[in-house]
């Protein structure tokens, strides 16, 4: 490898924040190598901090090297778990043309827009994305369904969604978030995703991987069960994961303020 080369990809990767002279916004000036740890370091915290405490920042990425096609998903991600629009907002600004290609090969552009100049990237914090999301941690508890359910209402009201959508995700993220913490027996994240066709609830517990789809039938002790969930959704389904399961249904809208 080239001798330059090698010295820039072990740069360590740094965060600097500045405030806009606007005063509206945070601008994050990331520099180095984008990798795992610096991920799960400094610009993630740095993320996650100004996104919940100032609600509405830039990253510009003219300084950085994103090397790892999977490190962008942390932008997605922390926008997510700050809320999501339009109580936290964020936009990439001028990335280099590779990465600027991984960015739209994984789809992070729908959901964090990319700018190629920070006026730009200005403006885009004022535009609402193609697609919205937010995520919501939630304890091992017979509160949880409850707590999902405001999730859902909170969610609903921002996005412009119609009572028949928000009562029909209410029925599914009860079943769901309800399934989660009676039979995987853990905490678990709701996650919210909104485009113009479709709302996708999913709830992704920390329990044991089952044998895969469970059966759809009626529940003595849970009402219709399932087949609620089965009868509201244009789909759903069963991921299994390492660590834990997502279970995931999809609910048509009507054009939604996107």
């Amino acid at each position: 490898m080239n001798q330059n080369v090698s010295t820039r990809l072990r740069r360590a990767c740094e965060v600097q924040v500045r405030q806009d002279v606007r005063g509206d916004h945070l601008v994050l000036t990331v520099r180095g190598v984008l990798s795992s740890p610096s991920v799960d370091g400094a610009v993630r915290r740095a993320l996650e901090t100004h996104l919940l405490d100032r609600g509405r920042v830039v990253v510009d990425l003219s300084r950085a090297d994103v090397p790892q096609d999977v490190t962008v998903g942390l932008f997605p991600a922390a926008l997510a778990g700050a809320g999501g629009w339009p109580q936290a907002r964020l936009v990439l600004a001028r990335p280099d043309t590779p990465t600027t290609r991984m960015l739209q090969a994984a789809r992070v552009h729908l959901t964090v827009p990319v700018a190629t100049t920070l006026d730009e990237a200005r403006a885009l914090l004022d535009v609402r994305p193609r697609r919205v999301a937010r995520d919501h941690a939630l304890p091992y508890d017979l509160v949880a369904p409850a707590l999902a359910r405001a999730s859902v209402a909170s969610a609903c009201e921002d996005w412009g969604l119609d009572g028949d959508v928000h009562d029909a995700a209410a029925t599914v993220v009860t079943e769901l978030v309800g399934n989660a913490v009676v039979h995987a027996g853990t905490e678990c994240v709701l996650h919210l995703e909104l485009d113009r066709r479709c709302l996708q609830i999913a709830v992704r517990d920390r329990g044991p991987a089952g044998p895969g789809r469970p059966p759809v039938a009626v529940a003595l002790d849970r009402g219709y069960g399932l087949l609620m969930v089965e009868g509201l959704s244009r789909g759903w389904g069963v991921t299994p994961h390492a660590d834990g399961t997502t279970v995931w249904a999809v609910l048509g809208v009507e054009n939604p303020l996107v």
